[in-house]
């Protein structure tokens, strides 16, 4: 139950955190479901030629293999490795694979045709080796080798990257012949795999660079069980049902998580494209009848699109969203496709940060995100860092039991530039808090005006002047 501040006036929202809570690293918590329920399918792939259900003795025991390869070609505790391959088993193998000899996956994908803003971040935090797939008719193959000189040793050779050593693809790149191929690496068995801790680094994932460069932001193995726990329990996710999302895996957003809960995570695979929203939502309802999904995560895109069309979708218990504001029409799925349409609010820094859970659509109100997630604290501030009164807009700071560890990098320190006193993060959005306790996120702090120490946002505005 979410308790709030003793002084009403002010904007601050507080849900206690419940229950036993995961302390282990993200490999260990495999290896005890590939023990369990070994044959369940963590991931099914769909595309045009079928599906493939991946399991997690399957998943556990291929992370391992690629270990012992990664350990035999000098990957080390606490390097990086990037791994670039989307929606894919082998995307899985590798970067458990990666974590299980205690280095750290680095998730990516090339906006820069010449990968001139891949190299920079690679360089930026001394990247060890590349994982990816050589892409259609060698497409990502060809960035890379911008960047980076294969020799005949299988090595790399890079002056914007001085600390790259290897590129290793996950198959065979046809106008390259001096590259490593994972399945060709011969791997060692006498090799014992490090010990590694739950506060280690499991993961770093980009920002979306909508505001400069992408900033480098890592997870620790135990905030990532702890994110999918209570994010789980908030939603009543049963191990025994199935989330349909075709988000990427290598976004924050999309990292499949629900595999860690023992729910089934169905997507579609990277071969898998459609034309038109029609057809993506033709093809997104089929998956879902198909694989009898009990939830749906869905781009507001979708969701307009199902809205608009008469697609004949089954009755979900939930269908949830997030990324952008969420209109009150986007709540007329709730009796139509779903029993729950929830909004959730948060970012690749904090994770989640409040949920609205809403089933009654007549309850639904533009911006609103609903009531912080457990474990977490959202408070609102004037520009002078002050709490703001109950209603009145300013900027949201964080305070959460599970967030990431930080920007990875020295000129991103994370307690210099996002955080303030007490250690909130400063989201740079804006919003406000409701009589109710619910959080409003309105928009960005850049595209605030404030006038007389009042904060004030276009958003606010939009309904009178249309």
């Amino acid at each position: 139950m979410m308790s709030r501040c003793n002084v009403k006036q002010r904007s601050y929202l507080y849900t206690p955190q419940a229950g036993n809570m995961p302390y282990c690293t993200i490999p260990e918590n495999l290896k005890v479901l590939a023990e369990e329920v070994p044959n369940k399918e963590a991931l099914v792939f769909v595309d045009d030629n079928g599906r493939e259900g991946v399991t997690y003795a399957q998943i556990v025991t291929k992370a391992e293999e690629i270990a012992h390869k990664l350990i035999t070609i000098g990957i080390r505790k606490n390097d990086v490795v990037a791994v670039h391959d989307d929606k894919s088993p082998i995307w899985l193998y590798c970067t458990f694979g990666v974590q299980m000899c205690g280095a750290w996956p680095f998730h990516f994908y090339f906006q820069k045709n010449d990968g001139s803003d891949v190299a920079e971040m690679l360089q930026r935090m001394n990247c060890r080796a590349i994982i990816s797939q050589p892409g259609e008719r060698n497409k990502y193959a060809k960035i890379i080798n911008n960047f980076a000189t294969f020799k005949a040793d299988g090595m790399v050779d890079s002056k914007r990257v001085i600390s790259l050593k290897n590129v290793i693809f996950t198959s065979n790149p046809s106008d390259f012949n001096d590259c490593i191929l994972i399945q060709n690496i011969q791997k060692s068995v006498d090799d014992k795999l490090p010990e590694i801790e739950p506060e280690d680094i499991a993961a770093i994932f980009c920002s979306s660079g909508s505001t400069g460069p992408p900033k480098l932001i890592s997870w620790s193995h135990v905030n990532l069980l702890l994110f999918e726990t209570i994010s789980s329990k908030f939603l009543s996710y049963k191990s025994n049902e199935s989330v349909f999302c075709d988000r990427t895996f290598g976004w924050f957003a999309g990292y499949p998580r629900e595999m860690f809960g023992g729910i089934t995570r169905v997507t579609t695979s990277s071969s898998f494209r459609e034309r038109t929203m029609k057809e993506l939502c033709t093809s997104t309802v089929k998956i879902i009848t198909q694989e009898n999904c009990q939830h749906a995560i869905l781009f507001s895109s979708t969701i307009n699109e199902l809205m608009n069309g008469n697609y004949g979708m089954k009755r979900l218990e939930t269908i949830m969203s997030g990324g952008g504001p969420i209109s009150s029409r986007d709540a007329e799925l709730v009796g139509k496709y779903c029993l729950k349409f929830i909004n959730r609010y948060g970012s690749t820094e904090n994770g989640g940060i409040t949920t609205n859970v809403i089933t009654d659509m007549k309850k639904m109100r533009n911006y609103d995100t609903g009531v912080p997630l457990p474990g977490v604290e959202v408070k609102v501030v004037d520009k002078d860092g002050r709490l703001s009164a109950i209603g009145t807009p300013g900027e949201i700071h964080v305070r959460s039991r599970f967030s990431s560890t930080g920007y990875l990098t020295e000129e991103q320190d994370w307690h210099k530039r996002n955080r303030v006193k007490g250690y909130w993060h400063k989201t740079e959005d804006c919003g406000y808090i409701s009589e109710d306790g619910h959080l409003f996120v309105t928009g960005r702090m850049s595209e605030s005006i404030i006038i007389e120490g009042a904060i004030f946002l276009p958003s606010q505005y939009e309904d009178i002047l249309v």
